[in-house]
């Protein structure tokens, strides 16, 4: 009589497991590069985002200052001379340039004390137009990954009126 071997085949062969292998790491590699690429776009974003509302505070607290001249009964550009500045959220002054440091982060604000070092420079630059007119320009710089320079302008002009 014959006899039938039977013969049972447990677990994978080393091909079977590199061909799984090979349709996982096709299947999950553009997921993980998507991964990657929406990261450094989350990061990028977030710094427009810092570098715009850093610009647009620098233009609130000259306004503010111009304001506080019109309550202390004073000419409205009274410390506002032309020039280039530093400045922070609380200043009552305009700060003088020197070698422009980085901002700082301290609890959620920003100033050029106490903190932790950021990547955002800001300066504030004044230009007399005429007697009755200041104009303003609040320049947020800083350097992405890569060294990708990136910068943020916002303008305003102050006018001597209530």
């Amino acid at each position: 009589m014959y006899q039938h071997r039977e013969q049972l085949n447990r677990g994978f062969t080393l091909i079977e497991a590199l061909v799984a292998l090979v349709i996982l790491t096709i299947a999950l590699g553009p997921a993980l590069i998507l991964a990657s690429n929406f990261s450094a776009t989350a990061s990028v974003v977030k710094n427009n985002l810092i570098g715009a509302n850093l610009a647009q505070e620098g233009v609130e607290v000259v306004r503010a200052l111009r304001d506080t001249n019109w309550f202390n009964g004073v000419v409205f550009d009274s410390g506002l001379s032309e020039g280039i500045y530093r400045i922070e959220w609380d200043s009552d002054s305009l700060i003088s340039l020197g070698s422009n440091p980085p901002l700082k982060i301290n609890n959620g604000l920003y100033n050029y004390t106490n903190g932790t070092d950021t990547i955002f420079k800001r300066t504030i630059t004044l230009t007399k137009i005429n007697a009755a007119e200041l104009k303003i320009v609040s320049n947020v710089i800083w350097t992405e990954k890569g060294n990708r320079a990136r910068d943020v302008n916002v303008e305003s002009h102050l006018f001597n009126w209530k």
